[in-house]
């Protein structure tokens, strides 16, 4: 969420009728996603299917809308096998077929072999080892829409080491945004009650 694009003059947190500050982003978008950014934008996992699943809709999203790929996670779940790395490492050309002609998902050949691609590289290494090794050491402060970066040295560094144990896509705009989602690095906007909770 990280704001480009967006008038400077606007505030980057707004407090809803429940009196709770919060990113402007959960309420200002023309949805309600105050459930899904109190309980899961940012909150922190070591849990290997979540976080492949976060990785995976993140490249899923580039060149398109977050909302677009948001609005069909439970179809991206169905599948993708819930997003457990063995199930979908064990996936054939067969499927990646099958998940082509499949209008519940966005269906974009080169990101369908890549997730199938990734999921085999994931039964030799841990996601969230190689992720969290890769958490900022300091904290990034959120002020204005200016400091919603698309990458940080962080996410180059995090971008590289996946690339080098064979993760394709993942490009350093791409880890950023997983290292936000994950609770890696802390994206919530200052003054935002969940920006001093992680």
């Amino acid at each position: 969420m990280a704001g480009i694009g967006m008038p400077p003059q606007l505030p980057t947190v707004v407090t809803a009728a429940d009196g709770i500050t919060r990113c402007r982003w959960a309420t200002e978008t023309g949805r309600d996603l105050t459930g899904y950014h109190d309980a899961e934008w940012g909150t922190p996992t070591h849990d290997e299917a979540a976080l492949f699943e976060t990785l995976a809709l993140t490249y899923f999203e580039n060149g398109l809308s977050w909302l677009a790929v948001f609005d069909k996670r439970d179809n991206f779940r169905r599948a993708f096998s819930e997003f457990e790395p063995t199930a979908v490492a064990a996936m054939t050309s067969a499927d990646v077929d099958r998940l082509m002609a499949d209008r519940s998902i966005i269906r974009n050949r080169r990101k369908i072999e890549a997730t199938v691609h990734n999921a085999r590289v994931m039964l030799s290494c841990s996601l969230a080892q190689l992720a969290w090794d890769h958490q900022p050491r300091r904290h990034y402060p959120l002020r204005s829409w200016a400091d919603g970066r698309m990458d940080s040295p962080e996410s180059h560094l995090l971008s590289a080491a996946l690339r080098e144990k064979g993760f394709r896509l993942v490009g350093p705009v791409v880890a950023h945004s997983f290292m936000q989602t994950v609770g890696i690095e802390n994206g919530h906007f200052d003054g935002c009650f969940r920006s001093s909770a992680l």
